[in-house]
């Protein structure tokens, strides 16, 4: 592949956006009309990735990044649906974070706080390899994702609009 490839691929990728021709949209996210259902079907969506990457990979880096992303998009569906926020005022990872901490969605445990105090100072590190997790930790991370999502699908009472279970039971 040389200069002249990337420049086709780039400019296939402007026209495709350009002409709204990008394709069928993914069948876990096509559903959702809401700025909410997006945030949970992209949460929905980064766990099930997740749960394939752990089956026979050991790409931890990919599987702690997209917890990261799952934890923050769970956070987000919950700020949208809850209260007169748009996904659009999320600026900044650590206003989600916040955000959720001070409505008390996790009692007076802190876990937002701690949460995002992780994030603050591991991800940047992983993502540029400064830092590489291993097995332990990127397991560790899908699980907390997981553990985070089905809180705070739960406590918005939105069981009827994850589609995490459906995949559960499609895996094995």
């Amino acid at each position: 592949m040389g200069l002249e490839d990337v420049v086709d691929a780039v400019e296939c990728v402007e026209s495709l956006l350009a002409d709204g021709e990008t394709g069928p949209v993914q069948d876990s996210l096509s559903w959702q009309e809401t700025d909410a259902d997006v945030q949970l079907g992209k949460a929905c969506a980064m766990l099930g990735t997740c749960r394939q990457l752990r089956s026979g990979t050991n790409n931890y880096v990919s599987i702690v990044e997209l917890s990261f992303n799952a934890i923050e998009r769970s956070f987000q569906f919950y700020l949208v649906e809850q209260t007169a926020a748009e996904s659009s005022d999320f600026r900044t990872h650590e206003q989600v974070f916040e955000d959720i901490e001070r409505r008390g969605v996790f009692s007076d445990t802190g876990v937002p706080a701690r949460i995002d105090a992780f994030r603050s100072e591991h991800r940047a590190r992983i993502y540029y390899d400064v830092d590489r997790p291993g097995r332990d930790l990127a397991i560790g991370m899908y699980e907390l994702a997981e553990a985070v999502h089905s809180y705070v699908v739960a406590f918005a009472n939105a069981h009827s609009r994850c589609n995490c279970e459906q995949r559960h039971e499609n895996e094995f």
